[in-house]
Formats: C-alpha cells, structure tokens, sequence
C-alpha cells in the first residue's frame, strides 16, 4: 500500500541506532519490552491491535515483586535478629543490674543495625539515581528524533520552540534530582538512624524535614517545568495549525491541474509522518516504563521489609530502633514516589510531542 511505502521509506531514512540501542537494553530490566521495535509497533497500530499482553505484564510485575521481597527477607531476618539480642542485652542488665555493659553492647549492635540499614538504603540511592540518568538519557536521544518529525508534519513554531524548552527541563530536572531531591532523602535515612541509638530526638525532626522538603522539591520543580511545557504547546498549537491550513489552501487553489492532488498528499505523508513519530514516542514510552519498572519494584520491596521487620522489632527492641526502621521504610517509598514523578514528567513531555502537529 502507498502510505506504507512511504512509512517505510521514511524509516529507512531516520538513524535510529541509538534507541533501538536503549530498547536492546530494556528486556534486561523487565520484560514489557520483549520483541518491540519501531515497524512492530507501526504494524500494530495500523492494525489495532495491542502493543504488549497486559494480563500477562501484570503477571511478571507480581512474579518480580515476589521473588524481590523474598530476596530483601535476608536483611530483614539480619536486623531483626541484632533486635533480639538488643533485648536479650536489656533483659541482662535487668536482671543482673550490670547496666554499663548492657549499653555498650546495645549501643554496638545499634551500629550494626545502622550499617545494614545504610549499606541497603545506598543501593536503593544508587538505583533511583541511575535511573533517572537513563530515562534524561533517553529524552535526550527521543528529542532529536521525535522533534524533526514534528517539524516535517509542520509543527514549525513547536518543534523551534519546545525542542530547547524540554531539552532544558529535562537537563534541569535530572539536576536537582540527582544533586539536590535525592540526597536530601538520603541524609535524613541516616539521620534518622543516627537518632535510633539515642534515648532522645535529636535530629529526627530535621530528618523529616529535609525528606518533606525534597518532596515538596520535587513536586514544585514539575508543576513549573510542565507549566512552561504546556504554555509553549498551547502557544505553538495555533500558529502551526494556521500555517498548515495557509499551506494546504495555497496549493489547492493556486497550483494548477494538480493543486487537489499535491494537498491530498501532502495529508497522507503528514499522516504517515504523525504514525512515524507516534511509533517512537510509543517506544520511549515503554523504555521509561521498562527501565522505572525494576527500581520500584526493589525499593517498594524493600520498604515492605523494612517495614514488617520494624513491627516484628518493636516488642524485643528499644521503641527508637522501631521507629527508625519504620521511617528507612517510608524515605524509601519516598523515593520510588520522587523516581515515578520524574517518569511521569519525562512522559508527559512524550505524550505532549506526539499530540503536536500539522493535524492540530
């Protein structure tokens, strides 16, 4: 048929190396993207039929959570046994009133909860930061791609405008991320477990503190980004549609003999154009949510973990240690939290490109 023909052609024409690159890595992290390139899902949307089984992804999804608790129950039965014998050393002193080496031991085993509670929460630090550095990086390889098609289906004034504007905000956003949103996260997990081998509060409220503070960051940082986003889409939008119509009725009228024909086509290969680009939006889609998928399954695992181990710990252990627990496990949610809301807005941005064009 002609419009695949000229799909085609256009493929054949578009280096597409290096997303085809990141689609090759994303089976690895989760099998969303197993058997997915950018004809399969032309071929499917030309024939309506779905991308990916999704009984069967929600099925996976169950499977890894399962198997990434199990996995996290390790650590689990490692903090709580050094609870246990907190309490064993408490009922000691008790019992014997030998109170100097009851603290001492306490205050040992104390830090050994904080080293595995750190070493753990770093992990899970380094997953949301690398994260975060592939999906920038795939936005970054989708823009030079997505935003020439978007100029060839006549989004001029968009794709002049949006490309350097969501260039920017995904430079800055990853940014602030990675230098500012996570850290504070990570500083107040180890504040909060500096506080767990002191009888008194000392910096739990700072600890909290920062961790709200990073979410409201983080929060305020995409409301601003996505503003700006959608404010140059809503002001690219009109201009680009009159030029289209402009374009479409010049040829049309003034064009002799062939000026119906050439408009006609040219709406085909704009259409066929529109099919192109949703394809490889569609394709960053599914690599962001790929590449999301793994991280949160593991963090919300571990805060699972974290959080049965804190209701397991609270009758042997100090109410300190508890608590602490308890909080590693919810800075942890905060971060799949922060890690979501940075896909969400890198998708946002996607789906923004993928509704822009000369059919507005």
């Amino acid at each position: 048929m002609e419009f695949e023909n000229i799909i085609n052609e256009q493929l054949d024409s578009m280096d597409l190396s290096e997303l085809e690159k990141l689609l090759d890595e994303a089976p690895a992290e989760m099998t969303i993207a197993d058997e997915i390139s950018v004809n399969s899902i032309i071929n499917d949307l030309l024939n309506g039929q779905p991308i990916f089984d999704s009984e069967n992804l929600m099925d996976n999804i169950k499977e890894l959570f399962f198997i990434e608790v199990r996995s996290s129950l390790i650590l689990g039965c490692e903090i709580l046994a050094v609870c246990i014998i907190i309490g064993l050393l408490n009922n000691f002193s008790n019992s014997f009133g030998s109170k100097t080496v009851s603290s001492l031991g306490t205050m040992i085993c104390g830090f050994v909860i904080i080293a595995l509670c750190i070493g753990s929460f770093y992990q899970t630090y380094n997953s949301c930061s690398s994260t975060m550095d592939v999906m920038s990086t795939t936005m970054t390889i989708l823009l030079p791609i997505m935003i020439p098609l978007l100029i060839s289906m006549g989004g001029i004034s968009s794709g002049s405008i949006m490309d350097p504007v969501i260039l920017a905000s995904v430079t800055g956003f990853n940014f602030i991320m990675q230098h500012i949103v996570l850290p504070l996260i990570f500083l107040s997990a180890i504040f909060i477990l500096i506080n767990s081998i002191t009888d008194k509060d000392y910096v739990k409220k700072l600890a909290l503190f920062m961790r709200k503070g990073a979410l409201f960051i983080t929060g305020l940082t995409i409301t601003i980004f996505s503003g700006i986003t959608a404010v140059q889409g809503i002001m690219t939008k009109s201009a680009d549609s009159l030029l289209m119509k402009t374009a479409k009725f010049s040829i049309d009228n003034f064009v002799p003999i062939i000026g119906g024909f050439a408009a006609d086509s040219l709406d085909m290969v704009i259409n066929c154009i529109g099919v192109i680009k949703s394809a490889v939006g569609l394709i960053g889609i599914v690599i962001i949510i790929s590449m999301l998928t793994m991280p949160v399954i593991k963090i919300m695992a571990v805060a699972v973990i974290y959080k049965i181990t804190a209701i397991a710990a609270e009758p042997v252990a100090n109410k300190n240690i508890s608590d602490s627990l308890n909080e590693i496990g919810t800075s942890a949610v905060t971060m799949t939290v922060v890690l979501a809301a940075g896909a969400l807005m890198f998708l946002i941005f996607i789906t923004a490109i993928m509704f822009m064009g000369g059919n507005t």
